[in-house]
């Protein structure tokens, strides 16, 4: 790790402070995300992460800092639009996307969150528990047959990937027949074949844009009582509440965003457990240790290594060094979740410790709505799994390769044997 082991002194940052600089596009942190946020930790507990075009954010390495900074009111998801403004033309879709709850900052975060709010409480998800017991035997059903010879097959293609996104298609009611643009999304998300990944995951994303159009369109026609048929009504009954853009912006994140953490935590649960067989032991003998495990494992290895890059919207002071108006800074919550000051032993896995307080799910008016669910989808789906097929290990060399991106934390692949 070039940057990360030769730290050199930053006589011309931002603010002229000598905090430590290390190059964000370094492959050691594509390879390995933990060690190299371990080997910064060790060093300095704040630096200056340097993109490619010479600008720089600042990056915290220790569990307090980051957690603070979710707090503090002045590190906004977006730029001041005075100082950063972007037409509607300039945007494109992504114009389109940026207007959903996750990347607003108050008042309208606080709008929006509070519509979806009573869809994610944790009275509503228990009620969705039948249904994510039945997908899953019947995702498992498919499983036994595809294995039932002794060949491998792909645990994220097979399952991994489809309970949650069976689940949330449902919560938001998409039909069956209007839900393949999704599983091209995720397809999109872990081809890493050739070729222009962005321009492909761009025209996916209008594809869903025009599916939500029409699905808005239908329910203003025959009013539903799910959860996009409520935000319909909600639009259409009260104007202030939620503009057109907003409703197909947050409809869009609620898809997306509502399984792909989900898909995460299964492969990373799965494959935690394959590796360290004396925990995965404690699992099966004792079924009630599954809730503080999905914990431990949400703490262990979460979906998302990185957040979105908070914009600062004022001069303020972030794990002891002060930053202009317009500063990024950059959260690891991956790097949060191994600091050993928080965390004791915190690279071994450990389904009985208790890992109340990760930052997986975010911290403060951020904090993810969908975390019950996800939750749930977690237990039942690693739990299920585990009883159904005992001898469920690795195949072959055991190599499970992750999406090469510093951002996430998700298996491409993870090949097993089930007999």
């Amino acid at each position: 790790m070039r940057q990360a082991t030769d730290a050199r002194q930053d006589p011309a940052g931002p603010s002229g402070d000598g905090v430590p600089v290390f190059q964000l596009m370094d492959p050691e942190l594509v390879r390995d995300q933990y060690g190299f946020f371990a080997r910064l930790r060790e060093k300095s507990h704040v630096w200056w992460a340097e993109l490619p075009d010479g600008s720089r954010w600042l990056v915290p390495t220790r569990y307090e800092d980051i957690r603070l900074a979710h707090l503090d009111p002045v590190l906004r998801q977006k730029p001041d639009p005075e100082d950063d403004p972007v037409s509607d033309e300039e945007g494109g879709i992504w114009r389109i996307y940026n207007e959903h709850p996750v990347v607003t900052d108050p008042p309208k975060h606080t709008r929006l969150r509070k519509l979806l709010s009573g869809a994610f409480t944790g009275r509503q998800t228990e009620r969705m528990r039948p249904r994510v017991e039945e997908t899953a035997a019947e995702l498992l059903d498919r499983l036994a047959e595809e294995g039932a010879d002794g060949s491998p097959v792909d645990l994220m293609e097979r399952y991994a990937w489809q309970l949650p996104l069976v689940l949330i298609c449902e919560l938001l009611g998409v039909p069956e027949d209007r839900r393949q643009v999704f599983h091209d999304w995720s397809r999109n998300a872990r081809d890493f074949s050739g070729g222009d990944t962005h321009e492909g995951r761009e025209e996916i994303a209008y594809r869903i844009i025009d599916v939500i159009k029409e699905l808005i369109a239908e329910r203003r026609a025959h009013p539903t009582e799910d959860l996009l048929g409520q935000m319909v009504q909600a639009r259409d009954t009260d104007e202030g509440r939620l503009s057109e853009i907003e409703l197909i912006s947050t409809a869009f994140i609620v898809l997306l965003a509502g399984f792909e953490t989900s898909v995460g935590l299964i492969g990373n649960g799965v494959h935690a457990l394959l590796r360290n067989p004396e925990q995965r032991a404690l699992v099966e003998r004792d079924p009630s240790l599954m809730p503080g495990a999905v914990e431990e494992f949400l703490r262990f290895d979460p979906s998302l290594f990185l957040t979105n890059v908070r914009i600062s919207g004022a001069p303020t002071t972030v794990a002891g060094v002060t930053i202009r108006k317009g500063q990024p800074v950059l959260l690891s919550l991956g790097a949060a979740n191994r600091d050993p000051g928080q965390f004791p032993d915190p690279d071994r896995l450990d389904v009985t410790r208790h890992a109340g307080g990760h930052l997986t799910f975010g911290y403060g008016i951020h904090h993810c709505l969908g975390a019950p669910l996800a939750r749930m989808e977690g237990a039942i789906a690693i739990g299920r799994l585990l009883e159904r097929f005992p001898r469920l290990r690795l195949a072959g060399d055991g190599d499970v390769p992750f999406i090469p991106n510093p951002i996430s934390r998700t298996p491409l692949k993870l090949s097993v044997l089930l007999t």
